[in-house]
């Protein structure tokens, strides 16, 4: 049986975020995706080049991947930039997102958003920045894992105030 548990972004410090992103690489995550927004078409390609650089070596192509938005539900599906998750990669998106995994800030003129992480290609951790939360989908023993890790999560979306 699996289930599908609910992070909110206010139960996360920073450090806690990329512990949680630790334990799903112990559980077998194995590759990412992350979203790069700017103001402008200047400087996206000045933030994303400097993060790619980084994890470029790890590239696994474009795959047909999950996502937590799109402009219609059938977009939800669609090919991805992937790249292997591991401690190189993990260190990149900590830079890139340096407030946490869960972090959101639309005041930056160029931000990384929405990472989701992947387990045999299949969303494992999903995050939608904008929206302040994630979802994490484990068995019933992954998530008794979590409990007794000390993550918290949610059985529903938690509201946001």
């Amino acid at each position: 049986m699996s289930a599908q548990r609910y992070l909110a972004r206010s139960d996360f410090s920073a450090a806690e975020s990329w512990r949680l992103l630790n334990w799903c690489r112990t559980i077998g995550a194995d590759e990412f995706t992350v979203d790069c927004v700017a103001a402008n078409d200047i400087l996206w390609p000045k933030r994303w080049e400097s993060f790619e650089k980084l994890i470029h070596r790890f590239f696994r192509g474009e795959q047909i991947r999950e996502r937590m938005s799109g402009r219609t539900a059938d977009d939800l599906t669609r090919p991805t930039k992937v790249w292997e998750l591991n401690d190189a990669t993990v260190a990149a998106l900590s830079h890139a997102l340096p407030e946490g995994l869960l972090a959101y800030d639309p005041s930056d003129e160029s931000s990384f958003e929405n990472p989701v992480i992947y387990r045999e290609g299949r969303l494992l951790l999903g995050v939608l920045s904008h929206e302040a939360f994630g979802v994490l989908r484990l068995s019933d023993d992954e998530t008794h894992q979590l409990r007794q890790a000390g993550f918290p999560s949610h059985d529903s979306l938690p509201r946001v105030s």
